[in-house]
């Protein structure tokens, strides 16, 4: 609970305006990775629209735990050239503390087969920023659009730092005046270099900012009650996912019981006691969850849900107005009522993801139920409540 605590203080820092800022001048973040993962988050559709508004707030929350780094600079100095504002100092000195080296090993160990691997050995040596991130690739497309934009009158100098961003890294040492260094050694075996990745940088997508469709299959069983009306029964289900990047998660979709292992219960329809047995139950809704632990190979986050329960009677109605078919038969011209159990189910649970490859991952979630049946006023029988799931499900 106390790290939840911590995680949610965190985002509540990243949208703090610049008054919370200047009011807590000397407030000191020990978790800098979980900092600049969420503000990146952010960051990357601020960048995308140039709404720059709270992009200094962002880049002052990652400064304030992390320190200042060529990926902060780097985002100053992309507004300012969007912005036609003065670069030459922030350029100068973004060259003279040698960012510009860091960088160019940021852009060579992004083609790298093994570039996920590289990251995750050396995270601090790319400033906690996954290799081919989408930042990376947004700013390469706003560099590339200044160098060739005719609405932009670059100097010198910002056009040498235009070809850089954009990794046109031949033309950036041409016009620099020097020859390309070898890049900043990280402490993990690189394989040979080989061919570029197939998908061009500009177009490369982290794999955690796709949403995605989660499919279930498990077992549903009653925990309380000497002689329960449900017992276990299969489940199956098809969720939609949110993206993995951000530290909350929802799944919104629908779920079937089969009810192969029950007994019978009575239903009052119409002043008449119905003795009927159930086939199937639907829930309709959602979970909502915290992610408590995060490697990208596993992913724990525990959830909370909410749906909409409705249990199967097969009793049905027919609304008033009949006529007669062209074979003499008697027919309702009257909308059908369905009579099933209807009532809520909440869910506590816990999942837990291996990752597989890009946005596939394979799970277990284990869960408590509490479905009221007995608030619908026509069930005569009384049905437990509490039952416990356990399911594998595959998300892609």
């Amino acid at each position: 609970m106390t790290r939840i605590l911590t995680r949610l203080f965190i985002l509540l820092h990243i949208f703090a305006s610049p008054i919370f800022l200047q009011a807590y001048p000397n407030e000191k973040w020990q978790d800098c990775e979980q900092i600049t993962k969420i503000a990146i988050e952010k960051l990357v559709s601020s960048v995308d629209k140039n709404d720059f508004e709270n992009l200094e707030t962002m880049l002052s929350t990652i400064q304030s735990a992390c320190g200042e780094n060529e990926f902060t600079q780097r985002m100053r100095i992309l507004r300012a050239l969007i912005e036609k504002k003065t670069t030459g100092a922030i350029i100068a000195d973004y060259l003279s503390k040698n960012y510009q080296e860091v960088l160019v090993m940021r852009w060579d160990y992004s083609v790298e087969n093994e570039y996920q691997k590289i990251y995750q050995e050396n995270k601090a040596d790319f400033n906690y920023i996954p290799l081919n991130h989408p930042i990376d690739s947004l700013v390469k497309l706003k560099a590339n659009a200044l160098l060739t934009s005719t609405s932009y009158n670059l100097t010198e100098q910002e056009k040498q730092i235009a070809l850089l961003f954009s990794d046109h890294l031949d033309e950036f040492y041409k016009s620099y005046g020097s020859t390309a260094p070898a890049p900043t050694p990280v402490t993990v075996q690189v394989p040979a270099p080989e061919t570029a990745l197939e998908e061009p940088i500009e177009y490369s997508e982290d794999y955690k900012y796709r949403a995605g469709v989660l499919v279930s299959a498990g077992v549903e069983f009653p925990i309380t009650g000497t002689d329960p009306l449900f017992k276990s029964n299969a489940t199956i289900g098809v969720m939609y996912a949110s993206p993995l990047s951000s530290l909350m998660v929802y799944e919104l979709g629908a779920k079937i019981r089969i009810n192969s292992n029950d007994r019978s219960f009575d239903y009052l329809l119409n002043e008449v006691i119905e003795h009927v047995n159930s086939t199937v139950s639907f829930s309709l809704g959602g979970n909502l969850g915290v992610k408590v632990f995060d490697n990208d190979k596993f992913i724990i986050f525990p959830k909370a849900g909410i749906y909409y329960d409705i249990t199967g009677t097969g009793l049905t109605e027919y609304g008033e107005g009949y006529y007669y078919d062209e074979y003499g038969f008697e027919q309702s011209s009257g909308s059908i009522r369905y009579n099933n159990v209807n009532t809520m189910r909440t869910t506590l649970g816990l999942s837990v993801m291996r990752h597989i490859d890009r946005k596939k991952y394979i799970g277990l979630e284990f869960a408590y139920h509490y479905i009221p049946y007995n608030w619908d006023k026509n069930l005569l029988t009384n049905i437990q409540p509490n039952y416990a799931s356990g399911q594998v499900f595959l998300r892609f």
